[in-house]
């Protein structure tokens, strides 16, 4: 295959969420080249369209509290906020008068005006196309930061492609995302966590009975290290026919996979606590309200009314049934603009770093505050 070289200003890896905000932000002030997997540039930043199930819920309200009231979000903390800077209040103004993307909040969730992901996704790519930014189809293989070279691979051949500055934007390998696209991550020197699936449902060793799969039951989810609570979370359980999912079961996964880094034996649980949730009880509610479903289940095992109901956890769902990876370049290796500390040329955006968050736009929040964020320092 032939081998051509050339010079980039400004190298981004990824035409996701944050490596297209983060071209439309630089626009014209740096000569940009995206490369990506994709084969056609209107495929991308793609996952705009289908998160949220097509209706895009981008930012999450407790990213713009200051300290986080959300304990998961301690991480963010130096990247976002400082004395005359917060990033996740200045990004939302950006994306409204400068993108003209109207929202509303739903409680914490903000969505477009008009509740389609189009809406959000239209504005970031026209204004990326705008920009003048190239695109170049392709696969990253390795990356030299010594020569400050990046060998992409694509259907033509090889392309060394010298660089000013490069951004690792291809976020994770959850969903359509193959591992190959992220192999290039283990040539850089960066300490790096493997990914593994999050915000995903969970495999449990019990036997799910047919007439439990497909019903839900919304109540408390303790994560349970032997008697040791790990999390608690409201919300909707749905059941499988080999485990758990739902909103509940995904946040949880984080912390599942928290507990496996640091003991991969380590023997996990649920217990579904059904008789509280939102703030609410249900202890007044006799037998007779009860679902059929929950009745027979309770009836079966031979446990009392408002027992709750425990399953042992025995894996993860895959990535391709992930809404995200954990895992990624340590986020510690960066400085507070995202540029890597040991080499100012390198700078890493949204889920390729190992800050991992539960639903609720908090993921394509940091996508883009981090692509705002590091805009400033490649403008100067």
């Amino acid at each position: 295959m032939p081998t051509t070289s050339s010079f980039v200003d400004l190298l981004v890896l990824g035409g996701g969420i944050s490596g297209c905000f983060l071209s439309a932000l630089v626009g014209r002030k740096r000569d940009i080249l995206v490369v990506d997997a994709e084969e056609k540039k209107e495929k991308l930043a793609k996952r705009i369209k289908v998160s949220g199930n097509g209706r895009c819920n981008f930012f999450n309200a407790d990213l713009l509290s200051t300290p986080f009231a959300n304990p998961v979000l301690t991480r963010l903390e130096r990247f976002f906020h400082g004395e005359s800077f917060d990033a996740p209040k200045e990004t939302l103004s950006i994306l409204e008068k400068d993108f003209g993307i109207a929202s509303f909040r739903d409680g914490k969730l903000f969505y477009p005006f008009f509740n389609r992901s189009e809406c959000v996704f239209k504005p970031i790519y026209d204004a990326f196309i705008n920009s003048g930014a190239s695109f170049l189809s392709g696969q990253a293989l390795c990356i030299d930061r010594e020569k400050k070279e990046c060998v992409v691979k694509t259907i033509d051949g090889q392309h060394v492609l010298s660089y000013r500055d490069i951004v690792l934007a291809t976020g994770g390998i959850s969903y359509d995302r193959k591992e190959k696209e992220a192999s290039y991550l283990k040539t850089i020197g960066i300490p790096y966590y493997p990914f593994s699936p999050s915000l995903c449902p969970v495999k449990v060793k019990e036997k799910i009975p047919s007439y439990l799969v497909g019903c839900r039951l919304r109540g408390r989810v303790l994560l349970l290290e032997g008697e040791k609570e790990i999390h608690a979370e409201d919300g909707e359980v749905l059941f499988k026919d080999d485990g758990l999912s739902g909103i509940a079961i995904f946040n949880q996964s984080l912390y599942v996979n928290e507990c496996l880094r640091k003991n991969p034996s380590a023997e996990l649980s649920f217990s579904i606590d059904y008789a509280f949730h939102d703030g609410f009880s249900g202890k007044n509610c006799g037998m007779n309200s009860f679902p059929l479903f929950l009745s027979r289940y309770l009836k079966e095992k031979n446990r009392k009314p408002f027992a709750p109901l425990s399953f042992s956890f025995s894996s993860l769902y895959p990535l391709l049934c992930s809404q995200v990876s954990y895992g990624g370049l340590l986020a510690e290796s960066f400085r507070n603009d995202f540029t890597l500390r040991k080499d100012p040329s390198i700078h890493a955006l949204g889920e390729v770093l190992d800050i991992n968050l539960p639903c609720g736009g908090y993921n394509i929040g940091f996508a883009l505050t981090s692509a705002y964020v590091l805009s400033k320092a490649l403008r100067r």
